[in-house]
């Protein structure tokens, strides 16, 4: 169908309302849940920095810690992850 945010110019890291899937993130809890299976206490590899909605939604489901190799462009998801006390660090891929 394509995507709204293409078509709209839609700058990232903003209007995610706009989106017709999910991040990875959401998918993750998503299937987690369907299977039963609890993340209270898991951590997160990413390729990228969780955007806030993700964010929230990881709080939420009880994570401590997130590490990813990207970041986003969203200041106010690590301020939140910081006030919530969950550990997030950027990894490198070289050894």
């Amino acid at each position: 169908m394509g995507c709204l945010r293409n078509d709209a110019a839609v700058e990232s890291g903003t209007s995610h309302e706009l989106c017709r899937g999910l991040h990875a993130e959401q998918n993750a809890i998503i299937q987690a849940a369907l299977h039963g299976v609890s993340i209270d206490g898991g951590v997160m590899y990413s390729t990228h920095q969780p955007c806030v909605l993700c964010t929230k939604m990881l709080i939420n489901a009880g994570l401590w810690a997130i590490y990813y190799i990207e970041p986003y462009p969203d200041p106010l998801a690590a301020k939140i992850l910081e006030e919530a006390g969950v550990m997030s660090e950027k990894m490198s891929l070289e050894g």
